[in-house]
């Protein structure tokens, strides 16, 4: 059977609005037939994506999302790291890109019951609301649902990335878990939304809060501020005019190297103290580091107490030296 260029066209005008795809019934509407079909896809025009469904594009993960979707019938949405890819905010997890170089594809399907196991996606027998197109999870509702599983760091990256670049808010966060029965990293989750909301936004400066500063008894500075009005840092010892930066870069080079010394000769000159700190110090060295803090504060005027921690590899001090 002869198929024109014009029902052609028509057929990939379709399958433009959903990935690339065509069903079984919008060909027969097309008045491509089971012949033909089989005849484009021997010619290799077309691909089986499963039985019922065809491409007529290139495969992508937008393609493989959108298959998602029709294999799961009218109430399907796309949920968990799917709905992050679709709202701008994948990859933002390093341990997730070590595995693979793109979401895995999770679908939620209402009541619906019976999909074959395919690794190309997986699907969940849950509803749920779903917004634009393809349909995915709200925001916050793909968050709270990742952070069932992902470790600390990542949710940290994830979290500070979601609030500070103003595309969901801590309130609908707390509110979409408060919402939640169940949820197995609640206490966690809700620990690095408020770290957040406090200033900290990346994951080293969660490093520094939860293993520098807490367990070592030092007092707590004020996060993501300008001490001058020129230069945001990110702790600032404003009674004992002390600045602690953090940098996940072993070391800086070219412009990088020249703005940070440009940085901390402004701040000394307005009699600003500054520390520098690397990945290493803060994550691998933290008891060492926390010393290295409590001595500048001693000579700035504290008169607090150093803290032994468990992760302390000699005997606690009661005081900085």
């Amino acid at each position: 059977m002869k198929i024109n260029g014009k029902t052609i066209e028509a057929a990939r005008r379709v399958a433009c609005n959903h990935g690339g795809l065509l069903t079984v019934p919008q060909a027969d509407q097309l008045g491509i037939r089971e012949e033909a079909r089989r005849r484009l896809i021997r010619e290799g025009s077309w691909r089986r994506i499963v039985n019922g469904l065809f491409a007529l594009t290139p495969d992508s993960w937008m393609q493989r999302a959108w298959a998602g979707i029709i294999i799961g019938g009218s109430q399907a949405v796309l949920g968990h790291e799917a709905a992050l890819q679709l709202s701008g905010l994948w990859p933002c997890s390093p341990n997730w890109m070590e595995s693979t170089h793109e979401p895995p594809i999770i679908v939620f399907v209402g009541r619906r019951a019976g999909f074959p196991h395919d690794e190309r996606w997986r699907f969940i027998r849950s509803s749920r609301l779903g917004y634009g197109s393809p349909s995915r999870t709200s925001l916050s509702e793909a968050i709270i649902d990742v952070g069932e599983y992902w470790c600390a760091d990542d949710l940290m990256t994830l979290v500070g990335g979601a609030i500070t670049g103003k595309m969901v808010t801590a309130d609908a966060l707390l509110g979409e878990l408060e919402a939640r029965h169940r949820h197995r990293q609640r206490g966690l989750f809700t620990q690095i939304v408020e770290d957040v909301t406090a200033g900290t936004t990346t994951v080293l400066e969660r490093h520094y809060h939860t293993d520098v500063e807490v367990p070592h008894g030092l007092p707590v500075p004020l996060r993501q501020v300008s001490p001058t009005g020129r230069y945001r840092v990110d702790n600032w010892y404003k009674r004992y005019r002390l600045i602690v930066e953090v940098d996940g870069k072993a070391t800086h080079m070219g412009l990088a190297a020249s703005v940070d010394m440009e940085r901390d000769n402004f701040h000394m000159a307005h009699g600003l103290s500054t520390l520098r700190f690397t990945w290493n110090h803060v994550v691998h060295q933290p008891c060492q580091t926390a010393r290295i803090v409590a001595d500048a504060l001693v000579r700035a005027g504290w008169t607090g107490e150093i803290h032994s921690c468990p992760r302390c590899t000699s005997p606690g001090r009661n005081s900085p030296s």
